[in-house]
């Protein structure tokens, strides 16, 4: 069912305002480089140094020098609240990039809304749907919308979250690998009064207590749970979700996140963990073929699913299609959405994937063929292990809601936490927004 809401409705005006100054004062030659290429272009998250990021980089530079008339600016924003942010605005302002990319959800439904998102779906129907057919089926779910009759996304990364833990450390203590949440909550105390952290956390990036917050409610209440909160069937101060938020406060007010950990981002909370001095890390599959490679790696760090709260959630998980990219008709023009689309159709290609194999491996969208130069890598063995396991997976809980602010306000509740907020004061935080206009 097509849902409205008011930031829906601000947002298709401010575009539609922004569409008929457009065709007012824009030429087309403004699309064009010096040497007569279209000009696209393409912004991401993919701006720092680890594997699978300056591949991307290295792929469009290749791209640029291939005789194909396109050329494609990165607009490259590594910090995702900042990136979010940045888009947000290019969208109000209706000068958007011609590629993004997004999440998915409902703050890409509020684009596709005022209609300012491109249907992929004819181009991936193309030469007998060669293109869709690359994907795996279980991905496109996430990039269609009830009401609409296309696909406004195609896939690049999908990914799992996962608890990596030191081995050693774990010997050290007499521990194994944490099953339960229980589990979880008694190797922090023993770890805690032995003198080690049992979590560093990067809450910096507020995504950190949110990936940590969905695993709760995932692994606890189940998926179904994901459903009944878009639809408030359960509500955000109820006992079941305050009790997810009491979790993180007692292991706020008992040190096992860590210190300062709101000055710390996700890219120190990695390190301090691979340094030794961390016994454990959730984080998402991309983590594998970012930072985790070598025997030395393979030999001391391991992984597990990420513990439940409920035995019959046990087989449920945070996974799905991480990021997607999306491509704007907002003040496009023909020639450079079909330059977005050629450009896609290379970065979403097997043979991208089969390069990517070689540096950074991990659970990629598409088919393709494993290079014969790939790297072993044991760990990622596991985790495709555990993933085979999974029976049903959810993406961020909010990108299921019908509010598209949501995810920054449950995220902003969350973090609240680790300034010394409640569990009670969080819920009702959240609930600010719900009562202000979110929902049907």
């Amino acid at each position: 069912m097509k849902r409205k809401r008011i930031t829906a409705l601000g947002l298709a005006s401010v575009m539609l305002m922004s569409v008929t100054l457009s065709a007012c004062g824009s030429g087309a030659d403004e699309s064009r480089s010096s040497d007569g290429n279209i000009v696209i272009t393409v912004a991401s998250r993919y701006a720092t140094d680890v594997e699978d990021e300056k591949y991307y980089r290295q792929k469009v530079e290749e791209f640029n020098k291939m005789d194909n008339g396109i050329t494609v600016e990165m607009d490259n924003v590594a910090t995702e609240s900042d990136y979010l942010d940045k888009l947000r605005t290019a969208f109000a302002n209706g000068d958007t990039p011609n590629v993004f990319l997004e999440y998915g959800g409902s703050r890409t439904l509020d684009y596709l809304e005022a209609d300012a998102l491109v249907d992929l779906k004819p181009y991936l129907e193309e030469n007998d749907s060669e293109w869709y057919n690359t994907f795996y089926e279980s991905l496109w779910d996430q990039t269609q919308y009830d009401g609409y009759d296309g696909i406004y996304a195609v896939p690049f990364k999908s990914y799992m979250v996962l608890l990596f833990y030191n081995k050693d450390l774990f010997e050290q203590a007499g521990l194994e690998a944490p099953v339960t949440i229980d589990d979880m909550l008694d190797a922090c105390a023993k770890f805690k009064e032995m003198g080690i952290k049992p979590f560093q956390v990067g809450e910096k990036d507020n995504f950190r207590f949110g990936h940590f917050n969905n695993n709760l409610i995932i692994k606890t209440l189940g998926v179904d749970a994901v459903d009944e909160l878009a639809n408030r069937e359960l509500s955000y101060d109820s006992d079941e979700m305050i009790n997810t938020y009491k979790i993180i406060e007692e292991m706020v007010a008992n040190d096992y996140f860590g210190e300062n950990i709101l000055d710390t981002d996700q890219y120190q909370e990695s390190e301090m963990f691979l340094q030794g001095d961390v016994a454990m890390h959730w984080d998402g599959t991309w983590f594998i073929p970012n930072y985790l490679y070598g025997s030395d790696i393979y030999d001391s760090i391991g992984v597990v699913p990420f513990p439940y709260g409920d035995e019959k959630y046990a087989s449920q998980a945070q996974g799905g299609s991480s990021d997607m990219w999306y491509v704007s008709k907002l003040n496009k023009s023909d020639e450079e959405i079909e330059a977005s689309v050629e450009f896609l159709k290379y970065i979403t290609s097997p043979e991208y994937y089969t390069g990517l194999d070689e540096v950074a491996q991990t659970i990629y969208p598409v088919k393709y063929e494993k290079s014969d130069n790939a790297p072993e890598n044991p760990l990622l063995d596991e985790a495709l292990d555990i993933y085979e396991q999974v029976t049903d997976m959810r993406t961020d809980v909010q990108n299921y809601d019908p509010d598209s602010r949501m995810l920054d306000a449950v995220r902003s509740s969350l973090q609240g936490l680790a300034m010394g907020n409640s569990a009670e004061e969080c819920a009702e935080q959240i609930m600010e927004t719900v009562n202000a206009g979110g929902g049907e």
